[in-house]
């Protein structure tokens, strides 16, 4: 079969490998599309830390089983059989850990990730093992567009977040970033009941496109002729913020970019009993910051992380997009094939729209 394999850092290769065969217990899949996240361009560029060399990408799958083992069927919750669509949730959970027990598989403490530590969608078959088949698998009806359920599991990873931050209906949101994540952050605070949603962004395209397709507020961050260290934009940022706020501030914070620091600035933007969500990464070095513990204290604020998305969190994102409740089609903004790939991860890189997808059928 034909893979995109990733040796290390900056060497993604196209190689034809043996056909894979379905694990006992397991399961095997004919790749239909796999979406590119940025964290596929963080582990082209640089690496990750789950990521384990050489790798198979790929965690936003959509496919058709092509095989299941019938010892199978009976674990799960569904029954499955050969020729059906599926998405998949990407973690290889073990089931039974405390985390698991909880429904919080997503912190497994033996968590394997599909595109991370184990092979990903970026090929044309993918081997799920036994593990996969309880929880992983959510059925598709026919007909249903293989590409846009690609955004299943970043949209879950959202549903994840504002859990975190407990964003609810009434409530005003700051989202820093408006790229893919924080387009889906916006569709979702809007499904919420938020009354007041901001997003920052600085690309004039992805500003056009979420005023067009979100009912969000988008504070404009493009650079102009203003000094050049950024330090003006957020300054009339902040003041749009209270502004929109009756200087209040808002409710939650959502990091939908690496680019945005968690500091004593960003608490300052919160309202009392505000929450921060730390859903992006942060990047080396900004991980440091001090932050006044006793304003804190005082204004009952908050600040949480959140990373992935558990299996439930999944399944109701893949709700979401059935049911028509989440409209997000006009994210995807390139589709190629495999031998393109590297088209894909160029569209996704250089922020030219939303979201790229390599599809195979």
């Amino acid at each position: 079969m034909r893979a995109a394999v990733l040796k290390s850092p900056k060497n993604l290769m196209l190689l034809d490998l043996p056909e894979p065969s379905s694990p006992p217990g397991g399961a095997l899949i004919r790749v239909e599309a796999c979406a590119v996240c940025g964290t596929d361009i963080k582990m082209l560029d640089q690496g990750h830390r789950d990521l384990q060399y050489p790798r198979i990408l790929g965690h936003e799958v959509v496919g058709r089983i092509e095989e299941i083992d019938p010892e199978a069927k009976a674990g799960c919750p569904s029954e499955l059989k050969a020729g059906e669509l599926v998405q998949l949730w990407p973690g290889i959970a073990c089931g039974c850990c405390p985390a698991c027990l909880q429904g919080a598989d997503n912190r497994c403490q033996k968590m394997r990730i599909i595109g991370f530590s184990c092979d990903g969608g970026f090929a044309e078959r993918l081997a799920l093992p036994r593990q996969s088949l309880s929880c992983s698998i959510n059925p598709l009806p026919e007909g249903a567009d293989p590409v846009l359920f690609t955004l299943t599991e970043p949209l879950a990873c959202c549903v994840n977040g504002q859990e975190q931050a407990r964003l609810s209906e009434g409530e005003s949101v700051l989202i820093w970033g408006g790229g893919p994540i924080g387009a889906l952050h916006a569709l979702l605070a809007e499904l919420k009941g938020a009354e007041k949603i901001l997003v920052a962004e600085r690309l004039p395209g992805r500003i056009g496109e979420i005023r067009r397709n979100t009912s969000a507020q988008v504070i404009d961050l493009s650079p102009d002729d203003r000094d050049g260290d950024g330090r003006d934009l957020f300054r009339e940022a902040e003041r749009t913020i209270l502004s929109e706020t009756d200087g209040r501030g808002v409710d939650a914070i959502l990091t939908a970019t690496p680019e945005i620091k968690i500091n004593q600035w960003q608490m300052s933007l919160l309202a009392p009993g505000g929450r921060i969500c730390i859903f992006s990464g942060p990047r080396p070095g900004d991980d440091a910051e001090m932050l006044d513990l006793r304003s804190m204290h005082y204004l009952e604020q908050t600040i949480t992380g959140s990373y992935g998305c558990s299996s439930r969190h999944n399944r109701l994102a893949a709700r979401l997009l059935l049911s028509g409740q989440i409209k997000a089609d006009w994210i995807i903004t390139k589709r190629t094939d495999l031998p393109r790939i590297e088209e894909a991860f160029a569209h996704s890189s250089r922020r030219a729209g939303f979201k790229s997808v390599v599809c195979f059928a």
